[in-house]
């Protein structure tokens, strides 16, 4: 599909989910993380609806989806959502979309620019989900949407994110996968594992670097997940992705946090901050199995 030598850019992702993926299943032909945890995909994705979203989407609530694609969880989200907003780079994604779910009340579909959402929604949503896209896009653009999602969400709204999770120490390396297959190959041993026999077009963020992303964004990290369910049964094990979940404080009524123009993203350790800086009544909690 993709090569891994390409950059997790906008134009790069627009041509890969507007043009060049064909969308045999809807979305719902990426099976490899359910292949992963050895378990059906139908239950795999139903543990997703299970444990991902409906903990945080009241019923009536206003739900935006940033980068639905062809709508692989839309309709989950449509039967809990009052008001729901889709949100995709792709103009094409957006018009199947329109297309799967005529008909659906309060359904409001937006083409964006790969790092904004849409104006005159300030504190209005009640969840942001976002699954099986942001893995693809470079940590500047992730900023961004995060201060977007702080603009967007109500106080005590959560955002659900699932994004990679390259070693830290790794990320300043990610340019040399452009230098060609042989050091791109290298570039996924030393970030992702030999255990991983796909790159899977991850982009350089790790654990580290996306909360404090989220910190920068005005966002607290409840937990980051890589399995749940008994045994760590389900998850997102595959190409060492996380999902994470954020919440905007309660007592937050500022509607944009706008990051600092030429701000730095972190590429060392030092330049995290603890998990008692970012905690959201308590400490962070990352949950593995």
């Amino acid at each position: 599909m993709k090569s891994c030598t390409r950059a997790n850019s906008i134009s790069e992702n627009l041509s890969v989910w507007n043009q060049e993926h064909a969308w045999l299943e809807h979305g719902d032909e990426w099976k490899g993380q359910a292949d992963f945890c050895g378990v059906p995909y139908d239950e795999w994705k139903a543990s997703v609806i299970e444990r991902l979203i409906t903990p945080y989407a009241r019923s009536g609530s206003t739900i935006l989806e940033l980068a639905p694609g062809h709508g692989r969880w839309t309709e989950a989200l449509a039967s809990l959502a009052g008001r729901l907003i889709l949100v995709d780079l792709s103009p094409a994604c957006i018009e199947e979309c329109q297309r799967r779910f005529n008909g659906r009340k309060r359904l409001e579909t937006f083409v964006n620019d790969g790092k904004s959402l849409p104006p005159g929604l300030d504190c209005q949503v009640d969840l942001v989900w976002s699954f099986d896209s942001l893995v693809h896009v470079a940590p500047g653009e992730i900023q961004s949407y995060l201060h977007e999602i702080h603009r967007v969400l109500r106080p005590g709204g959560f955002a659900v994110i699932h994004h990679a999770n390259r070693r830290h120490w790794t990320l300043p390396l990610a340019p040399i996968r452009s230098l060609g297959p042989s050091w791109a190959f290298l570039y996924r041993y030393l970030s992702i594992g030999f255990e991983e026999s796909a790159d899977g077009w991850r982009s350089a963020v790790s654990v580290k670097l996306f909360r404090t992303m989220a910190h920068r964004a005005g966002l607290s990290v409840m937990e980051h997940l890589s399995r749940w369910g008994n045994n760590g049964r389900y998850g997102v094990p595959r190409h060492n992705d996380r999902v994470t979940i954020l919440v905007k404080a309660r007592d937050d009524r500022a509607v944009s946090q706008d990051p600092p123009k030429e701000q730095r993203l972190p590429t060392s350790e030092a330049d995290v901050p603890t998990s008692s800086q970012m905690s959201y009544g308590g400490q962070d909690k990352e949950v593995l199995g």
